[in-house]
């Protein structure tokens, strides 16, 4: 393997990237226990079910009309449609589809979205390859392994600064993965992360707008590039990670992130088998969950009265502030990154539905006469560290003061996720683009990962969304 001529003999002795290659290349599908096998059935149900509700979203046909992606017989399934394109564009649309609502899973370590990194990767690479479900599960177990222990050795800091991990970390992943599924060499399978490492991008001041899917679908296609080109033969400098000008000082500064962490009990289980996905109850930003759950508490409370609440107080971690703390919305999608927006909902309405991020729900009357009364602050100093939770206080006219302190749905808890909660969201989801008939099959077929025997091709026909011509999509 080529290296770079500033890379010193140590540098290269320790580079970070064939150490993590050499153990994913190894994996099998015997490697995942029963946690990590209802893990990754979750992800696959989860976000297959998402990226289909989502597969309506304007920013697909804009990015397939500027992109020119053109219609291919041997290629892989455009979610939302019946029609494929080639594996790499696949992977761009369907990646933007699967976090176009932010209804995706998420990971605390990570700060973002493996599973709609994963997911989008690996079916297309999966039915371009004629994969089995059991091929691409270990290809998701290779590409999370990879995500979580970078995000271990960058996290918080990484998310401090604004970069955005679910595509920042996530394309290096996406490569990994598509490496395994491949079946490369552990030694192509470091150069296809090295070349991810140079298609890493993504801040979060886009979050809010068109552009934050669009980071994912990016990673999806450049990470699946990055594994095809290695391949291929192409070259790039294995400790692109951690060489002096790499990515870990690049991106996080000197002194900004922790490489002993990256590498830490490599050699033990895969982290598939004991890291926590949960699934979102809420099509918002992670970071307000909390908020809702609290806003929600407060409202079954006897004694409350929308009506009547002068005040709402939200205090979260500062890491939620950034990016959530928007009292003035620009579009409808800006209300799923704004706590103001989410918890008035929630407190008016006893939930957060799609509906509130369509078109000019962001207008509505009430809810931003309630907006304009909340305040968003810090929680103190010495609490844990980077918390998802929240507390809510509400003051009403008549003196009365209601609060309430609940994390995200799931969090704290090492449960897997409840099959009829997951089965439920997927209906939900997969039945505003399929017939029921077939979402009760493709339902059955993803609750059966990864163990059914099946391939991604015969998967992906169930998914097919016939439409009458000049039939509508609803986003």
């Amino acid at each position: 393997m080529p290296t770079d001529p500033e890379t010193t003999s140590t540098e290269a002795a320790v580079a970070i990237l064939p150490a993590l290659a050499e153990r994913i290349s190894a994996y099998r599908i015997e490697d995942l226990d029963d946690h990590a096998r209802q893990l990754v059935r979750t992800a696959f149900t989860d976000t297959l079910g998402v990226a289909l509700a989502g597969s309506g979203f304007p920013g697909i046909a804009a990015i397939r009309t500027a992109a020119g992606i053109a219609a291919s017989e041997n290629g892989s399934l455009v979610l939302g449609t019946a029609e494929r394109v080639p594996a790499l564009d696949a992977g761009l649309l369907n990646g933007v589809a699967a976090h176009a609502l932010d209804f995706d899973d998420g990971n605390s370590a990570m700060g973002g979205h493996p599973s709609a990194m994963l997911v989008p990767a690996l079916l297309a690479l999966g039915e371009e390859t004629d994969a089995s479900v059991a091929d691409i599960a270990v290809a998701y177990a290779a590409g999370y392994e990879v995500m979580i222990r970078l995000a271990y050795g960058l996290n918080p800091a990484h998310y401090q600064r604004g970069w955005h991990p679910t595509s920042t970390i996530g394309v290096i992943g996406i490569a990994a993965a598509a490496a395994r599924l491949l079946r490369l060499s552990a030694e192509h399978t470091a150069i296809a992360m090295a070349v991810a490492v140079s298609h890493s991008a993504g801040v979060k001041a886009n979050f809010g707008t068109m552009t934050k899917p669009l980071h994912v679908g990016q990673a999806v296609r450049n990470g699946i590039l990055a594994a095809k080109l290695a391949a291929a033969g192409y070259t790039a400098n294995p400790g692109a990670l951690d060489h002096r000008q790499g990515f870990l000082t690049v991106y996080n500064g000197p002194g900004g992130f922790d490489s002993g962490r990256i590498v830490a009990g490599l050699s033990g289980p895969p982290l598939v088998c004991s890291e926590h996905n949960p699934i979102k109850l809420y099509a918002c930003c992670h970071s307000t969950h909390g908020a809702i759950e609290a806003a929600r508490e407060i409202r079954r409370s006897p004694g409350f009265d929308a009506g009547r609440v002068e005040t709402v107080e939200i205090t979260v971690d500062p890491n939620r502030m950034p990016h959530t703390d928007r009292p003035v919305l620009t579009e409808a999608l800006s209300g799923k990154f704004s706590l103001q927006y989410v918890t008035s909902r929630a407190l008016l309405a006893g939930t957060v539905a799609l509906a509130d991020f369509d078109g000019n729900a962001h207008h509505d009357h009430a809810t931003l006469a309630l907006m304009s009364r909340v305040r968003v602050k810090p929680a103190a100093p010495g609490g844990p560290a980077n918390s998802f939770t929240a507390t809510v206080r509400t003051e009403q006219s008549d003196g009365t003061v209601l609060t309430a302190t609940r994390g995200p749905h799931g969090s704290g808890s090492n449960a897997p996720v409840d099959p009829s909660l997951l089965r439920q969201k997927f209906t939900d989801c997969a039945g505003r683009v399929l017939p029921a008939d077939r979402v009760t099959a493709l339902s059955e077929a993803v609750m059966r990962f990864p163990d059914s025997g099946t391939t991604v091709r015969e998967l992906m026909r169930l998914a097919e969304v016939h439409r009458p011509t000049n039939a509508k999509v609803t986003p």
